[in-house]
Protein backbone atom coordinates (compact mmCIF):
# COMPACT_ATOMS: atom_id res chain seq x y z
CA UNK A 1 0.00 0.00 0.00
CA UNK A 2 3.12 2.57 1.19
CA UNK A 3 4.44 2.11 -2.49
CA UNK A 4 1.36 2.56 -4.63
CA UNK A 5 0.17 5.47 -2.53
CA UNK A 6 3.95 6.81 -3.11
CA UNK A 7 3.73 6.22 -6.81
CA UNK A 8 0.51 7.38 -7.48
CA UNK A 9 1.79 10.75 -5.68
CA UNK A 10 5.04 10.93 -8.30
CA UNK A 11 2.64 10.40 -10.81
CA UNK A 12 0.34 13.56 -9.67
CA UNK A 13 3.63 15.43 -9.38
CA UNK A 14 5.20 14.40 -12.71
CA UNK A 15 1.59 15.41 -14.39
CA UNK A 16 1.88 18.68 -12.17
CA UNK A 17 5.08 19.75 -13.35
CA UNK A 18 4.87 18.34 -16.89
CA UNK A 19 1.70 21.34 -17.27
CA UNK A 20 4.10 23.92 -15.13
CA UNK A 21 6.29 23.01 -18.39
CA UNK A 22 3.77 23.66 -20.72
CA UNK A 23 2.66 27.11 -19.20
CA UNK A 24 6.18 28.48 -19.44
CA UNK A 25 6.68 27.50 -23.11
CA UNK A 26 3.30 29.87 -23.39
CA UNK A 27 4.83 32.56 -21.67
CA UNK A 28 7.74 31.99 -24.59
CA UNK A 29 5.69 32.95 -27.12
CA UNK A 30 4.21 36.12 -25.78
CA UNK A 31 5.74 39.53 -25.99
CA UNK A 32 7.56 40.96 -23.23
CA UNK A 33 5.85 44.28 -23.48
CA UNK A 34 2.61 45.15 -25.52
CA UNK A 35 3.25 47.69 -28.39
CA UNK A 36 1.19 49.88 -29.87
CA UNK A 37 1.05 53.62 -31.26
CA UNK A 38 -0.04 55.31 -27.87
CA UNK A 39 -0.18 52.60 -25.77
CA UNK A 40 2.23 53.03 -23.05
CA UNK A 41 4.96 50.18 -23.23
CA UNK A 42 3.82 47.72 -20.61
CA UNK A 43 6.79 45.68 -18.53
CA UNK A 44 5.76 42.06 -17.78
CA UNK A 45 6.98 40.50 -15.00
CA UNK A 46 8.87 37.71 -16.54
CA UNK A 47 11.93 38.05 -18.70
CA UNK A 48 13.79 35.35 -21.15
CA UNK A 49 16.51 34.60 -18.28
CA UNK A 50 13.99 34.39 -15.59
CA UNK A 51 12.05 31.65 -17.96
CA UNK A 52 15.39 29.97 -18.77
CA UNK A 53 16.23 29.45 -15.06
CA UNK A 54 12.20 28.20 -14.49
CA UNK A 55 13.19 25.72 -17.66
CA UNK A 56 15.81 24.26 -15.51
CA UNK A 57 14.20 24.04 -11.94
CA UNK A 58 11.48 22.20 -13.45
CA UNK A 59 13.57 20.01 -15.48
CA UNK A 60 15.67 19.55 -12.25
CA UNK A 61 12.37 18.48 -10.32
CA UNK A 62 11.24 16.34 -12.96
CA UNK A 63 14.00 14.46 -13.49
CA UNK A 64 13.96 13.47 -9.13
CA UNK A 65 10.31 12.93 -9.51
CA UNK A 66 11.39 10.29 -12.40
CA UNK A 67 13.73 8.53 -10.26
CA UNK A 68 12.12 9.16 -6.87
CA UNK A 69 15.32 10.45 -5.75
CA UNK A 70 15.97 12.24 -2.80
CA UNK A 71 18.73 14.68 -3.16
CA UNK A 72 20.55 16.16 -0.22
CA UNK A 73 22.92 18.98 -0.34
CA UNK A 74 26.12 19.06 1.85
CA UNK A 75 26.81 22.63 2.55
CA UNK A 76 30.12 24.14 4.78
CA UNK A 77 33.57 25.73 4.68
CA UNK A 78 36.64 24.26 3.95
CA UNK A 79 37.66 22.97 7.10
CA UNK A 80 33.91 22.19 8.65
CA UNK A 81 34.37 18.78 7.48
CA UNK A 82 32.24 18.68 4.84
CA UNK A 83 34.07 15.22 2.98
CA UNK A 84 34.43 13.40 6.11
CA UNK A 85 30.28 14.07 7.17
CA UNK A 86 30.21 12.69 3.59
CA UNK A 87 32.40 9.65 4.20
CA UNK A 88 30.61 9.36 7.39
CA UNK A 89 27.16 8.85 5.87
CA UNK A 90 28.53 6.68 2.85
CA UNK A 91 30.10 4.34 5.15
CA UNK A 92 33.54 4.14 3.37
CA UNK A 93 36.24 6.84 1.75
CA UNK A 94 34.87 8.55 -1.42
CA UNK A 95 35.70 11.71 -0.85
CA UNK A 96 39.30 13.06 -0.26
CA UNK A 97 40.78 14.79 3.00
CA UNK A 98 43.20 17.79 2.04
CA UNK A 99 44.32 20.67 3.41
CA UNK A 100 42.69 22.75 0.76
CA UNK A 101 39.58 23.60 -1.20
CA UNK A 102 38.51 20.32 -2.94
CA UNK A 103 35.03 21.23 -4.26
CA UNK A 104 35.77 22.89 -6.91
CA UNK A 105 32.75 21.56 -8.98
CA UNK A 106 29.55 20.51 -7.48
CA UNK A 107 29.79 16.37 -7.03
CA UNK A 108 26.57 14.06 -6.49
CA UNK A 109 27.28 10.76 -4.58
CA UNK A 110 24.49 8.41 -5.42
CA UNK A 111 23.20 5.17 -3.38
CA UNK A 112 23.75 2.36 -5.90
CA UNK A 113 22.93 -1.01 -4.83
CA UNK A 114 25.38 -3.61 -5.43
CA UNK A 115 28.01 -1.23 -6.03
CA UNK A 116 30.47 -1.67 -3.55
CA UNK A 117 33.67 0.09 -5.43
CA UNK A 118 32.82 3.52 -5.95
CA UNK A 119 32.99 4.55 -9.43
CA UNK A 120 32.92 7.99 -10.80
CA UNK A 121 31.40 9.23 -14.16
CA UNK A 122 32.47 12.54 -15.98
CA UNK A 123 30.71 12.42 -19.08
CA UNK A 124 30.28 16.39 -19.75
CA UNK A 125 34.53 16.36 -19.95
CA UNK A 126 34.98 18.54 -23.01
CA UNK A 127 34.87 22.10 -21.17
CA UNK A 128 37.54 20.67 -19.25
CA UNK A 129 39.70 19.91 -22.44
CA UNK A 130 39.24 22.54 -23.98
CA UNK A 131 40.56 24.14 -20.88
CA UNK A 132 43.82 21.73 -20.30
CA UNK A 133 43.92 23.20 -23.97
CA UNK A 134 45.05 26.54 -23.27
CA UNK A 135 46.95 25.85 -20.42
CA UNK A 136 49.23 24.04 -21.70
CA UNK A 137 49.33 27.06 -24.61
CA UNK A 138 49.82 29.69 -21.13
CA UNK A 139 52.26 27.58 -19.72
CA UNK A 140 54.49 27.16 -22.45
CA UNK A 141 54.71 31.15 -22.71
CA UNK A 142 54.82 32.19 -18.92
CA UNK A 143 57.40 32.93 -16.76
CA UNK A 144 57.69 29.76 -13.94
CA UNK A 145 59.47 31.69 -11.88
CA UNK A 146 56.54 34.67 -11.40
CA UNK A 147 54.12 31.71 -11.87
CA UNK A 148 56.10 29.93 -8.52
CA UNK A 149 55.56 33.31 -6.68
CA UNK A 150 51.71 33.47 -7.17
CA UNK A 151 50.83 29.70 -6.80
CA UNK A 152 52.15 27.00 -4.68
CA UNK A 153 53.48 24.43 -6.58
CA UNK A 154 53.50 21.32 -4.69
CA UNK A 155 54.15 17.59 -6.07
CA UNK A 156 50.08 17.24 -6.88
CA UNK A 157 50.40 20.57 -8.61
CA UNK A 158 53.97 19.92 -10.75
CA UNK A 159 52.15 16.50 -11.42
CA UNK A 160 49.61 18.23 -13.06
CA UNK A 161 51.44 20.48 -15.19
CA UNK A 162 53.12 17.88 -16.31
CA UNK A 163 50.05 16.58 -17.61
CA UNK A 164 49.00 19.42 -19.11
CA UNK A 165 52.05 19.94 -20.67
CA UNK A 166 51.86 16.45 -22.12
CA UNK A 167 48.41 17.03 -23.38
CA UNK A 168 46.24 13.99 -21.24
CA UNK A 169 42.93 14.34 -21.02
CA UNK A 170 40.44 13.85 -18.13
CA UNK A 171 39.16 10.41 -18.52
CA UNK A 172 35.14 9.79 -18.29
CA UNK A 173 35.16 6.72 -16.05
CA UNK A 174 37.29 6.47 -12.62
CA UNK A 175 37.10 3.17 -10.82
CA UNK A 176 38.34 2.62 -7.36
CA UNK A 177 39.19 5.18 -4.22
CA UNK A 178 42.55 6.30 -5.53
CA UNK A 179 42.08 7.42 -9.14
CA UNK A 180 38.58 9.14 -7.74
CA UNK A 181 40.68 10.94 -5.31
CA UNK A 182 43.04 11.67 -8.02
CA UNK A 183 40.01 13.24 -10.57
CA UNK A 184 38.87 14.93 -7.78
CA UNK A 185 42.26 16.20 -6.51
CA UNK A 186 43.19 17.35 -10.30
CA UNK A 187 39.68 19.16 -11.09
CA UNK A 188 40.71 21.60 -7.98
CA UNK A 189 44.47 22.05 -8.77
CA UNK A 190 43.00 23.03 -12.31
CA UNK A 191 40.82 25.88 -10.71
CA UNK A 192 44.37 27.21 -8.91
CA UNK A 193 46.71 27.10 -11.63
CA UNK A 194 43.80 28.81 -14.00
CA UNK A 195 43.48 31.82 -11.92
CA UNK A 196 47.27 31.55 -11.56
CA UNK A 197 47.21 31.62 -15.33
CA UNK A 198 44.30 34.52 -15.61
CA UNK A 199 42.54 31.38 -17.50
CA UNK A 200 38.65 31.32 -16.61
CA UNK A 201 37.62 27.88 -15.58
CA UNK A 202 34.18 26.65 -17.10
CA UNK A 203 32.10 26.66 -14.06
CA UNK A 204 29.28 28.18 -15.83
CA UNK A 205 29.35 24.79 -18.10
CA UNK A 206 28.56 23.10 -15.25
CA UNK A 207 25.59 24.44 -13.64
CA UNK A 208 23.61 21.85 -14.71
CA UNK A 209 23.19 19.13 -12.21
CA UNK A 210 23.50 16.73 -15.01
CA UNK A 211 27.07 17.45 -16.08
CA UNK A 212 28.84 17.13 -12.83
CA UNK A 213 30.59 14.40 -11.71
CA UNK A 214 28.73 11.30 -10.66
CA UNK A 215 29.90 8.86 -7.79
CA UNK A 216 27.69 5.60 -7.19
CA UNK A 217 28.78 3.63 -4.88
CA UNK A 218 26.58 1.53 -2.28
CA UNK A 219 26.03 3.16 0.74
CA UNK A 220 26.65 0.68 3.91
CA UNK A 221 23.63 1.60 5.96
CA UNK A 222 21.65 1.24 2.88
CA UNK A 223 22.86 -2.08 2.00
CA UNK A 224 20.00 -5.08 1.33
CA UNK A 225 17.08 -2.39 1.33
CA UNK A 226 16.53 -2.24 -2.54
CA UNK A 227 13.05 -3.14 -1.92
CA UNK A 228 12.23 0.23 -0.56
CA UNK A 229 11.47 2.64 -3.43
CA UNK A 230 13.60 5.87 -4.08
CA UNK A 231 16.92 6.76 -4.23
CA UNK A 232 19.20 8.71 -1.65
CA UNK A 233 22.14 11.04 -3.29
CA UNK A 234 24.22 13.22 -1.72
CA UNK A 235 25.01 16.46 -3.49
CA UNK A 236 28.79 17.90 -2.29
CA UNK A 237 28.60 21.57 -2.91
CA UNK A 238 31.58 24.00 -3.10
CA UNK A 239 31.86 26.27 0.06
CA UNK A 240 31.44 29.83 -0.73
CA UNK A 241 35.26 30.38 0.19
CA UNK A 242 36.48 27.42 -1.74
CA UNK A 243 39.46 28.51 -3.95
CA UNK A 244 39.07 31.99 -3.03
CA UNK A 245 36.29 32.51 -6.31
CA UNK A 246 33.68 34.59 -5.16
CA UNK A 247 31.42 33.68 -8.19
CA UNK A 248 31.11 30.04 -6.83
CA UNK A 249 28.62 31.91 -4.44
CA UNK A 250 25.61 31.80 -7.31
CA UNK A 251 26.32 28.47 -7.86
CA UNK A 252 25.89 27.37 -4.35
CA UNK A 253 22.61 29.10 -4.14
CA UNK A 254 21.46 27.86 -7.14
CA UNK A 255 22.35 24.29 -6.12
CA UNK A 256 21.12 24.71 -2.64
CA UNK A 257 17.72 26.06 -3.76
CA UNK A 258 17.28 22.57 -6.10
CA UNK A 259 18.11 20.38 -3.52
CA UNK A 260 15.71 18.57 -1.95
CA UNK A 261 16.75 19.34 1.73
CA UNK A 262 19.89 21.06 3.09
CA UNK A 263 22.63 19.84 5.29
CA UNK A 264 24.56 22.37 6.95
CA UNK A 265 27.99 21.33 8.35
CA UNK A 266 29.32 24.27 10.27
CA UNK A 267 32.57 23.68 12.52
CA UNK A 268 31.94 23.72 16.41
CA UNK A 269 35.19 25.47 16.81
CA UNK A 270 34.64 28.58 14.12
CA UNK A 271 30.65 29.00 14.59
CA UNK A 272 31.29 32.74 15.01
CA UNK A 273 34.07 33.10 12.30
CA UNK A 274 33.33 34.83 9.08
CA UNK A 275 33.93 31.61 6.82
CA UNK A 276 30.96 29.95 8.75
CA UNK A 277 29.01 33.30 8.63
CA UNK A 278 29.17 32.95 4.83
CA UNK A 279 27.76 29.68 4.89
CA UNK A 280 24.44 30.52 7.10
CA UNK A 281 24.50 33.58 4.31
CA UNK A 282 24.29 31.50 1.54
CA UNK A 283 21.66 29.16 3.67
CA UNK A 284 19.60 31.82 4.80
CA UNK A 285 18.92 33.48 1.66
CA UNK A 286 17.38 29.85 0.08
CA UNK A 287 14.73 30.44 2.74
CA UNK A 288 11.62 27.80 3.85
CA UNK A 289 11.96 26.48 0.29
CA UNK A 290 13.55 23.61 1.31
CA UNK A 291 14.05 21.39 4.56
CA UNK A 292 17.12 22.39 6.62
CA UNK A 293 19.29 20.58 8.82
CA UNK A 294 22.72 21.50 10.59
CA UNK A 295 25.43 19.15 11.94
CA UNK A 296 27.71 21.10 14.15
CA UNK A 297 30.69 19.18 13.35
CA UNK A 298 34.10 18.60 15.44
CA UNK A 299 32.06 18.52 18.88
CA UNK A 300 34.12 16.49 20.02
CA UNK A 301 36.87 18.77 21.10
CA UNK A 302 34.40 20.16 23.53
CA UNK A 303 35.46 20.82 27.20
CA UNK A 304 34.37 21.69 30.92
CA UNK A 305 34.08 25.39 29.43
CA UNK A 306 32.67 24.83 26.25
CA UNK A 307 29.12 25.48 25.39
CA UNK A 308 27.05 22.37 25.43
CA UNK A 309 25.21 20.40 22.85
CA UNK A 310 21.97 22.69 24.37
CA UNK A 311 23.83 25.70 24.50
CA UNK A 312 24.79 25.36 20.92
CA UNK A 313 21.96 24.64 20.01
CA UNK A 314 19.76 27.34 20.94
CA UNK A 315 22.59 29.82 20.06
CA UNK A 316 22.77 28.61 16.46
CA UNK A 317 18.82 28.69 15.85
CA UNK A 318 18.51 32.11 17.65
CA UNK A 319 21.12 33.85 16.93
CA UNK A 320 23.19 33.11 14.36
CA UNK A 321 20.48 31.45 12.23
CA UNK A 322 18.10 34.03 13.14
CA UNK A 323 15.45 31.88 13.68
CA UNK A 324 14.74 29.70 10.50
CA UNK A 325 16.00 26.33 12.23
CA UNK A 326 14.72 24.93 15.14
CA UNK A 327 16.60 23.83 17.81
CA UNK A 328 15.31 20.04 17.05
CA UNK A 329 16.57 20.30 13.42
CA UNK A 330 20.45 21.04 14.94
CA UNK A 331 22.94 17.74 15.92
CA UNK A 332 26.22 18.28 17.67
CA UNK A 333 28.40 15.57 15.95
CA UNK A 334 32.04 14.36 15.52
CA UNK A 335 31.52 13.29 11.77
CA UNK A 336 35.45 11.75 12.30
CA UNK A 337 33.99 9.64 15.24
CA UNK A 338 31.00 8.40 13.06
CA UNK A 339 33.43 8.00 9.76
CA UNK A 340 35.83 5.67 11.52
CA UNK A 341 32.94 3.78 13.56
CA UNK A 342 31.23 3.10 10.15
CA UNK A 343 34.27 2.11 8.41
CA UNK A 344 35.43 -0.78 11.16
CA UNK A 345 31.90 -1.93 11.44
CA UNK A 346 31.65 -2.38 7.39
CA UNK A 347 35.22 -3.89 7.65
CA UNK A 348 33.96 -6.80 10.46
CA UNK A 349 30.90 -7.26 8.88
CA UNK A 350 32.55 -7.71 5.28
CA UNK A 351 35.93 -9.18 6.20
CA UNK A 352 35.63 -10.53 9.53
CA UNK A 353 38.38 -8.54 11.08
CA UNK A 354 40.60 -4.92 10.52
CA UNK A 355 43.04 -4.41 8.24
CA UNK A 356 46.77 -3.96 9.25
CA UNK A 357 47.42 0.23 10.21
CA UNK A 358 50.16 -0.35 8.06
CA UNK A 359 48.41 -0.81 5.29
CA UNK A 360 45.66 1.17 5.93
CA UNK A 361 45.90 4.43 8.03
CA UNK A 362 42.73 5.04 8.80
CA UNK A 363 42.83 1.80 11.45
CA UNK A 364 45.27 3.57 13.61
CA UNK A 365 43.01 6.89 13.64
CA UNK A 366 40.58 4.44 14.84
CA UNK A 367 42.17 2.96 17.32
CA UNK A 368 43.28 6.14 19.06
CA UNK A 369 39.56 7.34 19.07
CA UNK A 370 38.28 4.38 20.36
CA UNK A 371 40.64 2.43 22.45
CA UNK A 372 42.75 5.32 23.28
CA UNK A 373 46.48 6.66 22.91
CA UNK A 374 47.94 2.88 24.93
CA UNK A 375 46.14 0.79 22.34
CA UNK A 376 48.15 -1.95 21.11
CA UNK A 377 48.28 -4.13 17.86
CA UNK A 378 46.95 -6.77 19.56
CA UNK A 379 44.19 -5.27 21.00
CA UNK A 380 43.15 -5.16 17.07
CA UNK A 381 42.68 -8.74 17.25
CA UNK A 382 40.05 -8.69 19.81
CA UNK A 383 37.24 -8.81 17.70
CA UNK A 384 33.99 -8.36 20.59
CA UNK A 385 35.80 -5.67 22.39
CA UNK A 386 36.92 -3.96 18.72
CA UNK A 387 33.19 -4.24 17.57
CA UNK A 388 31.79 -2.70 21.06
CA UNK A 389 34.08 -0.03 20.49
CA UNK A 390 33.01 1.36 17.50
CA UNK A 391 29.25 1.16 18.70
CA UNK A 392 30.37 3.23 21.88
CA UNK A 393 32.43 5.62 19.13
Amino acid sequence: MYTQTLYELSQEAERLLQLSRQQLQLLEKMPLSVPGDDAPQLALPWSQPNIAERHAMLNNELRKISRLEMVLAIAGTMKAGKSTTINAIVGTEVLPNRNRPMTALPTLIRHTPGQKEPVLHFSHVAPIDHLIQQLQQRLRDCDIKHLTDVLEIDKDMRALMQRIENGIAFEKYYLGAQPIFHCLKSLNDLVRLAKALDVDFPFSAYAAIEHIPVIEVEFVHLAGLESYPGQLTLLDTPGPNEAGQPHLQKMLNQQLARASAVLAVLDYTQLKSISDEEVREAILAVGQSVPLYVLVNKFDQQDRNSDDADQVRALISGTLMKGCITPQQIFPVSSMWGYLANRARHELANNGKLPPPEQQRWVEDFAHAALGRRWRHADLADLEHIRHAADQL
